[in-house]
């Protein structure tokens, strides 16, 4: 980690924990405050991103308006660090907003102190039924729901089937695929280029990635209480897959890709040095786009025959009420709105990732593009599958996956072996989570 990214981090945290150990006290503890709401109500939300945004959700926000002429909805908006270090300084001076935007890594630090309001109190103003477990469960901590998701994604393997074509080398089935599949299939298309194209560029130091595979051997990255859940022996099967892939030639060694940038153009994927390699589900369309078709979106390798599945319906944002708010039975109203109805999400334009709603999805789908209708064709199946929830981010989590890109980076070197790169990581995960 850097000596900036470390102050960047420990300053947001330091704010963050200050102000909310203040607004803690006296606060309502998730449970639903008493409040009149028979007449008008005023509602303030706030969230984070740009003009582009803000613009979709106003348009949004305005068709409730006109359906509900007694409910004023005040606004504001920050991007980046700017937002949570204002939310945590409101929530400090007793000022809280009714909505707000909650990220993955802040959710479990807003709820644990009891500033947000439990949904299920207000569960008669959301319709909770038409989003599935898999979604809806990812904004519960300690078995309470402090945030619904606002919009999701997931992590999926991008395939250029193109290039497999064109050198010859067969397709595996990318719902069935193994690990083994993978890796035989990569060092075969690398063969068959003469090394012009790596088969793919194997995902040693991403935590995402590492998280679907330890989930497919029944472990994960940390468990509800935000401690590593798993093995120093699984981890190191994980860095034993590299080696096994750079041995074969499936993968290049460290330094044999020059990244150039995280856009689609920019990435070894979009510029056809490697055939297949982890993408944002939701940045699918922009990766064909790049590649001129070809692209195909697939299960991780492994998921078929796993002990349970390793992928995850990823929640891109939370929407939360504050346990403070003085109308919290119309806030939810709005929250139903903006996460249920279909105009609203066509009017947002999939500012928050694809709706958690599959029925909205697909409604919303229509009127996209064919490269956007098969990220959220791929999306809607996985919600449809038998996923665990994602565990909110505890704190250290966003330190230690840092930390993962270094140990990944040092094994791709030869700098360390797997074993030593696993004894490391967890050593990483002991120290770093829940700090």
């Amino acid at each position: 980690m850097t000596s900036r990214l470390r102050r960047r981090l420990t300053v947001a945290a330091t704010l963050t924990t200050a102000a909310l150990a203040l607004s803690a006290c006296g606060s309502a503890a998730g449970g639903a405050p008493e409040a009149d709401e028979t007449g008008p109500q005023t509602v303030e939300i706030v969230w984070k991103g740009d003009a582009t945004r803000a613009a979709a959700i106003e348009a949004a926000l305005d068709l409730y308006r006109e359906k509900n002429p007694d409910v004023t909805i005040k606004t504001d908006f920050q991007s980046g660090d700017e937002y949570l270090q204002k939310l945590a300084i409101r929530f400090a001076s007793n000022d809280a907003p009714d909505l707000m935007r909650q990220e993955r890594d802040s959710l479990r630090d807003y709820s644990d102190r009891g500033t947000l309001l439990d949904l299920h109190t207000v569960e008669d103003e959301i319709d909770f039924d038409s989003i599935p477990d898999t979604i809806l469960g990812a904004g519960e901590v300690g078995g309470k729901l402090y945030g619904l998701v606002g919009g999701i994604t997931s992590w999926s393997m991008g395939v250029n089937t193109a290039l497999f074509e064109e050198y010859g080398v067969e397709v595996p089935d990318l719902e069935e695929w193994s690990w083994d599949d993978y890796i035989d299939s990569a060092a075969e298309l690398t063969k068959a280029s003469g090394g012009a194209v790596w088969g793919t560029d194997f995902p040693v130091g991403d935590i995402s990635s590492m998280g679907i595979f330890l989930r497919q051997q029944g472990e994960d990255l940390w468990d509800e209480d935000g401690e590593p859940a798993f093995t120093e022996a699984t981890a190191t099967e994980w860095f034993e897959l590299w080696q096994e892939a750079k041995d074969a030639g499936a993968t290049p060694p460290g330094g044999a890709i020059d990244v150039l940038g995280a856009a689609a153009d920019q990435s070894a994927l979009g510029r056809g040095v490697v055939a297949s390699t982890i993408i944002p589900t939701n940045a699918y369309a922009s990766y064909d786009a790049t590649l001129g078709g070809g692209l195909e979106i697939a299960y991780f390798p492994g998921e078929a025959t796993a002990k349970q599945r390793g992928q995850q319906i990823i929640p891109s944002m939370f929407w939360s009420i504050s346990a403070s708010s003085k109308s919290p039975k119309t806030t939810a109203s709005i929250l139903d709105f903006l996460v249920n109805d279909v105009e609203a999400n066509k009017l947002l334009g999939g500012t928050h990732g694809q709706p958690a709603n599959p029925k909205v999805a697909e409604a919303v789908a229509e009127d996209l593009s064919a490269d956007d209708q098969a990220s959220f064709a791929h999306l809607i199946q996985l919600s449809e599958e038998d996923l665990t929830a994602p565990i909110p981010d505890p704190a250290g989590a966003a330190e230690l996956r840092s930390e993962l890109t270094t140990i990944g980076d040092q094994v791709t070197f030869g700098q360390i072996t797997p074993a030593e790169a696993a004894k490391q990581f967890l050593a990483a995960a002991e120290s770093t989570l829940g700090s």
